[in-house]
């Protein structure tokens, strides 16, 4: 077995071949066959519905990279006991504005849903609110959790660090992950405005999803192979290193994320988070910290709508650039895809319509997925 391969036994290339075409499925029956999928997998019913949710959102709103593809891993690593799927995070600090949640290996969006209920009652009782989270996993897209405090009329910032999959400007290996950033703020009369990036050139789940489907190659300039050298090949990608947005600035942001949600909340960072792929001899021990802000802090809660409206007729207003009808909103783009799919169907690949059937079947769940007929 050569390196490559070593490095990517767990990702299931092989069993993943495209089979069928892209198609569209109905989000509530998607919902259930996760959900259902999840269940059968040792979530309890509520828990399995959170991540459900989670992961339905981000297909609907075109993230695919954190979408239902990632249901059989979670499955997988539950099953392995890698991921305790029934404990109890432990909060401390409830009286404080920075508080702890210790997630003792629960589903990364069990613990990331804990924090946000603290950062949020935190915020409304102080004026804002930080929770830092150890011991957890992936969670996936932050713009899910970072929605919900919007949605409370609160200003939200989070950050995730993760396995070590990117490397360093001016380093050729694994050093840190693609470490995720992201902010909400509500919007009167409009969705919040959601900001979720990974501070690589783009979300590793792209180049999982480019690997499993054996469809599309790398851009220049996204990654490297095992021995430090650019490539376009997906496979060599995984088994390499993404690498960090524009250079020093991607690559510092994801250094100051690490020692948020690593040195500071754990001393856990680096090649001491697992990788749930890759590793399965131990747990991954994920970091994530959320910030909660009452806007009214600073102002009235109508003096604070205003100024957003201002900002964003401001932001409408200008002249765009050529090749583009206006300047967007951080979210926008996604919040009209969530819209239509939740109308139309949520858009999967033949390979990921392939891959949840075929889990169903390894775990005895009917794949009772209800498939959207384009009109005529």
């Amino acid at each position: 077995m050569t390196t490559t391969e070593g490095a990517l036994s767990g990702y299931d290339l092989e069993s993943e071949a495209q089979v069928g075409s892209d198609r569209k499925v109905d989000a509530t029956s998607l919902r259930q066959l996760v959900t259902d999928l999840l269940a059968a997998s040792k979530y309890p019913q509520d828990r399995a519905e959170l991540v459900a949710d989670s992961l339905v959102e981000a297909d609907m709103r075109g993230v695919s990279s954190h979408g239902v593809s990632r249901t059989r891993i979670y499955s997988r690593r539950s099953l392995a006991g890698l991921v305790d799927a029934t404990a109890e995070p432990l909060i401390t600090g409830k009286d404080r504005a920075a508080r702890r949640v210790d997630a003792m290996n629960v589903p990364g969006q069990v613990a990331a849903q804990a924090a946000v209920m603290e950062a949020i009652s935190g915020a409304r009782q102080l004026g804002m609110c930080a929770v830092g989270v150890v011991n957890s996993n992936h969670c996936g897209a932050l713009a899910f959790f970072l929605k919900r405090i919007a949605e409370a009329g609160l200003v939200g910032v989070a950050a995730s660090n993760g396995p070590a999959v990117m490397a360093y400007f001016g380093g050729r290996s694994r050093a840190v992950g693609t470490n995720p950033l992201g902010y909400s703020i509500p919007r009167p009369g409009g969705p919040p405005i959601i900001l979720d990036m990974a501070t690589s050139n783009a979300a590793r789940g792209k180049i999982i999803s480019m690997a499993r489907s054996g469809v599309g190659t790398v851009p220049e300039g996204w990654a490297v192979d095992v021995n430090g050298r650019m490539t376009t090949d997906p496979a060599d990608a995984l088994a390499g290193a993404v690498l960090p947005f524009a250079g020093p600035k991607g690559s510092g942001l994801a250094m100051g994320i690490e020692f948020l949600c690593g040195t500071m909340l754990s001393g856990i960072t680096g090649s001491q988070i697992g990788d749930m792929y890759e590793q399965w001899d131990r747990p991954q021990r994920v970091g994530h910290i959320f910030f909660a802000i009452d806007p009214a802090s600073w102002g009235t809660p109508e003096s604070f709508e205003a100024h957003v409206r201002e900002f964003v007729d401001e932001v409408a207003q200008l002249p765009p650039a050529e090749g583009f009808n206006r300047v967007l909103l951080p979210g926008e783009l996604e919040e009209a895809a969530e819209s239509e799919a939740a109308v139309h169907g949520v858009l999967l690949s033949g390979t990921v319509i392939a891959d949840l059937e075929s889990l169903a079947s390894d775990l005895g769940v009917a794949a009772e997925l209800l498939f959207v007929e384009a009109s005529a």
